[in-house]
């Protein structure tokens, strides 16, 4: 019984990653949705947008998921050495061809000194790689933080969470109807995306009853709900794409992700492999990374040569799984060559 609930955690971590990696791309390819205007495009992608906007939230859950507990299989010391290999290095790497491509491309100028320090420092090279640098600040949090990731906290790990939804997805709510509250209130420990770090811990640990689990479902639906009439509502009445609900710590994005990893952490995946090789969908999950830090440089050789331009609806649909495919294979191609694969997440 053990062996098969290991196996089940593994696999619910391969598919989440393939799912967030996925979900990346399209709400990349859904970007419309920031030009409002009353036609079934805007609708599509304001459907794309929030069905997939799970993506980060899973990306930092697996994160907590796999790295909370890193004191039980190595050293701090050897945690920063595999992390700056894992993410450092194709950090660097990828912001210097973010930066460079556009010269191959479009013919642009070189960039200069300040464009590569700004690369590196100041997400200069393409506005995705935001996330890389909120992924180092939990990096360099995770020495602290994993001392709290033991079985005897689960209930102040809990409480953290529950914490961290009332001050950034209820308290936004309560200041825009009914006024400001002073910010220094809020506590330092709920700040950022540790929540969804933590969250990702608290699901691979939780013994949820089923009637808990359906509940935590159900407000996962409504808050999808929420988030695509909400956002349409807001949007609406204003006149220009209104983002309340988009917010990755709203009150709607924090219920549909946390009941998503729910979901995926109690789905029998073991029948899925009657279909798909276990193999396959391993090596789809490895490439994740991979697929985050190349997806963009597709899309802009789209950009140029317009290859859906009169065809937007088709390119929200279809691009997005050509793009996946096209980076999976790409990634597990670079990944088998000896040097180049330290520059492949």
């Amino acid at each position: 019984m053990e062996q098969t609930t290991e196996r089940r955690r593994l696999d619910y971590i391969d598919f989440a990653n393939i799912a967030a990696a996925f979900a990346v791309i399209c709400l990349h390819c859904s970007g419309g949705v920031s030009h409002y205007e009353e036609d079934r495009r805007w609708y599509l992608a304001l459907l794309i947008q929030t069905v997939m906007h799970f993506a980060v939230p899973v990306f930092f859950m697996i994160t907590g998921t796999t790295l909370l507990e890193y004191r039980k299989r190595y050293s701090t010391k050897t945690f920063f050495k595999k992390r700056a290999l894992r993410a450092g290095i194709p950090f660097l790497f990828w912001s210097v061809v973010y930066l460079l491509f556009p010269v191959l491309l479009y013919q642009n100028p070189f960039p200069d000194f300040t464009a590569f320090r700004d690369a590196i420092l100041n997400n200069g090279a393409t506005n995705i790689f935001w996330f890389f640098y909120a992924l180092f600040g939990v990096y360099l949090a995770m020495p602290v933080l994993s001392l709290l990731a033991k079985p005897e906290n689960f209930k102040s790990i809990e409480y953290l969470c529950l914490l961290s939804f009332a001050f950034n997805a209820l308290l936004p709510v309560f200041t825009r109807y009914v006024g400001p509250v002073y910010v220094e209130l809020k506590p330092v420990i709920v700040g950022g995306y540790l929540s969804y770090v933590f969250l990702g811990w608290l699901i691979r640990n939780e013994r949820y009853s089923k009637k808990t689990r359906l509940l935590i479902y159900a407000a996962g639906i409504c808050s999808t709900i929420l988030m695509f009439f909400g956002t349409w509502a807001f949007t609406r009445q204003s006149g220009a794409v209104d983002g309340f609900f988009m917010e990755y710590n709203s009150i709607a994005c924090f219920p549909m992700s946390a009941a998503l990893m729910l979901a995926f952490k109690h789905f029998p995946w073991e029948k899925v492999y009657r279909f798909i090789p276990q193999k396959l969908v391993t090596k789809a999950a490895g490439a994740g990374l991979g697929v985050y830090v190349m997806h963009m440089l597709v899309l802009q050789v789209n950009e140029k040569y317009g290859w859906f331009d009169n065809h937007p609806m088709y390119y929200m649909v279809f691009m997005p799984i050509l793009t996946y495919v096209f980076c999976v294979l790409l990634t597990c191609l670079l990944q088998k060559i000896p040097v180049v694969r330290r520059l492949i997440p």
